[in-house]
């Protein structure tokens, strides 16, 4: 009888160059405090999931889990010609795909799959090193999505540096956190400051940045030293950038040349000591080639750019955070019906995180202390259980991805971030499926 090891996270990856597939164990709904897990799968290997104190395995590679509902051996993973296959084993309750029960199903990369209570996520991708993703304490990001695994390496060489970050993402991706993590990082001793651009009045806007003297404008009752110079020694994050006027964007265009600021109304500029991380959601190259951002200016705020994934993308850190939402909002010992953590896992999240927040604080409250069933989550977070015979899975053929993106470049005027938005992908993810099928957003613009 072969010899049964248990798969190890981060086991080296055998060539960088290729594409590389893991499993990511999402969480469980009966223990959601349970840590995501990531396991390297190796062409030519066949791969058991099974219950901890399952029977003995004649497969050499095993991995366990201290689920009850799963069976000792309750599926299997093998590396075909065709790709890693998923195979059910004659479990107990069956291993569903995308919510729905099958015998036999050969993965994609981000299916979603059951076994029991437990979730999982299938991943093949090109890593940035020779080891699969972890989530460990000390990452700057603690995902185990393999393009915000390599945003977390690259920010960790930029963060002691003085270049200029640029943060892209959909509202609620978490750019605010990673910023902060980027001044954390950093070594300045002084203070972090959010600056949300589009909150300010459009008047103010220069005031509240640079300072103003007193008697300058009506409103100028006294002298303030402005935001910016508020954080010297720190980091300032701008947040919604693309918001921001044209004639401020003069101003800030100084400062960052300069190191200095002019306080409206003042003679002579001020030396400063701030590093600058901004935000947007918008599509600042297109803002330039519209004229309403200035090109000078997004080529020295650029110095280096990071996009942020919406979390439709990676729902390999969902159960991480219903984890840790539980926590924050008293409920660690909370366990949830299988089918409201599908719903959880399945919606497209369209506000990001910021709305899995929300759902989960709304759950906690309404379930008065037992589980969380499907029925205390959001109306519309309960849609994406998908009903019996259909799955939760979007379009899968190319000619069916070609469609949408097509009717989706129509229906926006060939505005590739709104198209986006609106399928719950990255920027970046939907300029590679152009690429790839061959669609020109330029002849959708009017």
């Amino acid at each position: 009888m072969a010899k049964t090891e248990r798969i190890q996270e981060g086991t080296p990856a055998e060539d960088t160059r290729r594409p590389r597939a893991w499993l990511v164990q999402i969480g469980s709904a009966r223990d959601p405090l349970q840590a995501p897990r990531a396991y390297p799968l190796n062409e030519g290997d066949r791969v058991v999931l099974g219950r901890q104190d399952g029977p003995p395995s004649q497969d050499p590679l095993r991995i366990e889990g201290a689920d009850r509902s799963m069976s000792g051996q309750h599926a299997a993973l093998t590396s075909t010609p065709e790709g890693w296959q998923l195979e059910d084993l004659g479990s107990s309750n069956g291993t569903l795909v995308w919510g729905q029960a099958r015998s036999s199903y050969v993965l994609d990369d981000g299916d979603v799959f059951e076994t029991g209570n437990t979730f999982w996520v299938f991943r093949t991708a090109v890593l940035a090193d020779d080891e699969v993703p972890g989530a460990g304490p000390d990452e700057l990001l603690r995902s185990l999505h393999p393009q915000l695994v390599g945003i977390g390496d690259r920010l960790v060489k930029v963060a002691r540096t003085r270049v200029p970050i640029m943060l892209f993402g959909a509202t609620g991706t978490g750019k605010e956190v990673v910023a902060r993590a980027i001044h954390q990082r950093s070594g300045r001793t002084g203070p972090f400051l959010a600056i949300n651009t589009a909150a300010v009045q459009a008047n103010l806007v220069a005031s509240e940045l640079f300072g103003v003297e007193r008697g300058a404008h009506s409103m100028a009752d006294r002298s303030r030293t402005g935001q910016i110079r508020s954080a010297e020694g720190g980091t300032v994050l701008l947040d919604e950038i693309g918001d921001m006027p044209l004639e401020v964007q003069v101003s800030l265009l100084r400062v960052l040349q300069e190191n200095e600021v002019l306080p409206v109304g003042g003679d002579a500029p001020v030396r400063i000591d701030v590093r600058f991380i901004c935000a947007t959601h918008q599509d600042l190259p297109e803002l330039v080639r519209q004229g309403v951002f200035r090109a000078d200016l997004y080529a020295r705020l650029k110095g280096t750019t990071f996009e942020l994934p919406p979390l439709a993308e990676r729902r390999e850190d969902i159960g991480r955070m219903i984890g840790v939402f539980l926590e924050r909002y008293g409920a660690p010992d909370l366990a949830l019906s299988p089918a409201a953590y599908r719903a959880l896992v399945f919606n497209p999240w369209p506000l990001n995180v910021r709305e899995l927040e929300k759902a989960v604080e709304t759950a906690v409250a309404l379930c008065g202390g037992d589980r969380i069933e499907l029925e205390h989550l959001p109306e519309e977070v309960q849609r994406h259980v998908p009903p019996r015979g259909q799955s939760g899975r979007g379009p899968t053929s190319d000619e069916d991805r070609q469609r949408e993106l097509m009717r989706l470049l129509a229906a926006h005027n060939g505005n590739v971030s709104a198209v986006a938005r609106s399928m719950g992908y990255s920027r970046m993810q939907v300029h590679r499926w152009l690429k790839q099928l061959d669609v020109n957003p330029e002849s959708y613009r009017g």
